[in-house]
Parts: structure tokens; C-alpha cells; sequence
């Protein structure tokens, strides 16, 4: 798994699924990874869906969308586009799922817990809830996510080094560096490319190399981060009632997204609670799967049943064609035809 490509799926702000789920009706699942603040677009969901969801494409009629968004009750997005669905598909059944709720159901713990502490990393942001029953009881969020990692990493060596690296590169350097545990793929961290700093304005800067140690990577971009995230996660404890902090405590943290290799560990360490980390599957470096498979067993257990009447097929004129052809035996006007 290249530590690249988790990034590029992470970073899109908007992802959106359409897929058909019977012969009657298509599905579309919007994921908002993104959460508007003050001054941002609100409406760029219900921009997307206006865009990129065209029913010329489609094999049968939208009857079912699904909005996936962090702090989903809050988010600010949510209302443009579930106001959009209603003005491009009047029929169709709206369902707002927090992604939290969906990275729990969609990583299938055996049995689920009774609440736990879910930690949902995208490229944006991540997203820390309290989740008990399949609800959402206190629920906070870090801007950041695997692309604040990697900026910190290129401030790193731009200021240590004098090192101009991309993203891609500081983002695997973060994946395969070691830094809580080996990575599973690369056996020992390997060096970042880039370009080397200089004075010179005229010519291209020349290419140039750093090897950074597990330490250096630790101290410099990734333990800041998972400190924050220990700081969200005492903030939503503080916020549930005793009686569900208890449970949650019980039940640990479920770690969903492209986390750093041991970050479960790490997160263990600093807070005293169990840790499960969930791998994303090959099909992950394009979307996130862990939220895809919660969004449909969430759905399969409750089908969403839209106003959409069936059309059957008025075959009459071609089977009149068929008689006049020879091709098929006369009605007998007198009977039902079935």
C-alpha cells in the first residue's frame, strides 16, 4: 500500500457514490468530509449533487440518498443539499448519517459494543465521538487530518533542511517512517525527495534527499497531532453521562481512516483505554470503504422504501407486430390476455 495514495482519496472534500440497489430506484451516497466554517461555502454539497448527479446516466430513478458528514447534526452542509434532493427528487428518501456511526458499523466489531470512543480520520479532519447505541452522545472535531500530518512534515525539512518536498512525499515518509510501529510494507524508513533551497532564483533548484528517523518524524509532526487527539477525546468523555462513559471506557476506541501504523498503541498509552485500529482494504486508497460498508448495512437493515411507482412496460404495439408477422398466434379477443 503506498502511503501516497491514502493521502489523494483523503483530500477530496466531496465524494460521491451512485450505485443501483434494485431494478426500481438508484442510490446516491454524498460523503462531506469537509465541514464549512465561518466564511465557507455551505451550499458546495448541494452544488456537487446538482453537478455531478446527471438521471440521464442513470439505468433507474434516484430514490435514495444518503449524506455522510461529520458532527452531522451541525454540519453546515447538510441542509443546502438535503434541500436539493428535495428540489431534484421530489420522491426520493433522505438519510443523514453521522460518519462516526458509519465507521463503527461499517468496521463490524463482534460483538458491537454497548458505546465506544470512535476516532475517524480523513484527509481534512478528525472527527472524535462518544457512540453508544448507534448515537451520537458528545462528538468533536481537529482540522488537520493526513494532510496536516504531511504540511508539518514539509515545514520540517523546509526549516531544518532546506528541503522542498511535496505532500505525497512527507505523507509517506509519515506512513513508512516508523514512527509508532514498522511499517507493514517498507521494512526500514527510506528518504524524501525533493528540491534543495537555494538562492538562486534563476535555475531550477537541485533535487536532494533527507532520511528522517522515527524520533525526528515523532517530535517534529505526528505526536503533536495524536496529543490533540487525546484532547478531543477527554473533551466528548467529559461530555457523555457517567453511566455511558463507563461503557465507552469499556468499549475503547475503534480507530477508522488512514492512521499512522500504531497509532492505536499510542493512543492507548496516553489514555489508559483498549485501542482497535481498522485497516483500510486495497479499495480504500479511492474511497474510504470503512464508511461505504456502514452506510450499507445501515441500510439493508432499514431499506429505504421511496414513493417511486413502477413502470411496466407497455409491450401491446410490438406483440400487434408480431401477429401481423406471423411470428406469434392471434388473440383470442374473447379471453384475458395475460
Amino acid at each position: 500500500m503506498r502511503g501516497g495514495g491514502v493521502l489523494w482519496w483523503a483530500l477530496d472534500a466531496i465524494r460521491v457514490q451512485v450505485t443501483g440497489r434494485n431494478a426500481r430506484f438508484s442510490q446516491v451516497v454524498l460523503e462531506l468530509a469537509w465541514n464549512p466554517g465561518p466564511g465557507a461555502d455551505a451550499s458546495l454539497a448541494a452544488q456537487v449533487l446538482a453537478g455531478a448527479v446527471k438521471p440521464a446516466q442513470l439505468w433507474a430513478p434516484i430514490g435514495s440518498v444518503v449524506l455522510v458528514a461529520p458532527g452531522a447534526d451541525a454540519h453546515h452542509g447538510v441542509k443546502p443539499a438535503v434541500d436539493k434532493v428535495q428540489e431534484l427528487w421530489p420522491a426520493a428518501v433522505v438519510t443523514v448519517v453521522d460518519e462516526t456511526v458509519a465507521a463503527l458499523v461499517g468496521a463490524g466489531p463482534d460483538p458491537e459494543p454497548a458505546a465506544c470512543v470512535v476516532v475517524h480520520q480523513d484527509g481534512l479532519h478528525t472527527s472524535v465521538a462518544v457512540v453508544a447505541g448507534r448515537e451520537v452522545i458528545a462528538s468533536a472535531m481537529e482540522s488537520g487530518g493526513t494532510r496536516g500530518l504531511a504540511q508539518a512534515v514539509v515545514e520540517h525539512l523546509r526549516a531544518e533542511y532546506r528541503l522542498d518536498a511535496g505532500l505525497e512525499q512527507a505523507w509517506a515518509a509519515v506512513v513508512h517512517g516508523g514512527v509508532f510501529a514498522p511499517s507493514p510494507t517498507v521494512p526500514r524508513p527510506g528518504p524524501v525527495y525533493g528540491a534543495l533551497i537555494t538562492e538562486d532564483r534563476v535555475s531550477p533548484s537541485p533535487p536532494g534527499t533527507v532520511t528522517l528517523t522515527p524520533t525526528e518524524l515523532r517530535t517534529a509532526a505526528v505526536a503533536p497531532a495524536y496529543q490533540r487527539v487525546m484532547g478531543l477525546v477527554e473533551q466528548v468523555l467529559g461530555e457523555a453521562p457517567p453511566e455511558i462513559v463507563r461503557q465507552a471506557t469499556a468499549g475503547g476506541l475503534l480507530l477508522t481512516g488512514p492512521h499512522v501504523p500504531g497509532a492505536a498503541d499510542h493512543l492507548t498509552q496516553l489514555t489508559g483505554m483498549p485501542a482497535r485500529q481498522v485497516v483500510e482494504p486495497k479499495a480504500g486508497l479511492q474511497r474510504p470503504q470503512v464508511l461505504l460498508d456502514g452506510v450499507a448495512r445501515l441500510l439493508a437493515e432499514q431499506p429505504p422504501a421511496p414513493a417511486i411507482p413502477e413502470r411496466r412496460p407497455d409491450f401491446s404495439e410490438m406483440l400487434r407486430l408480431l401477429e401481423k408477422l406471423g411470428l406469434r398466434p392471434p388473440r383470442d379477443r374473447n379471453t384475458d390476455d395475460r
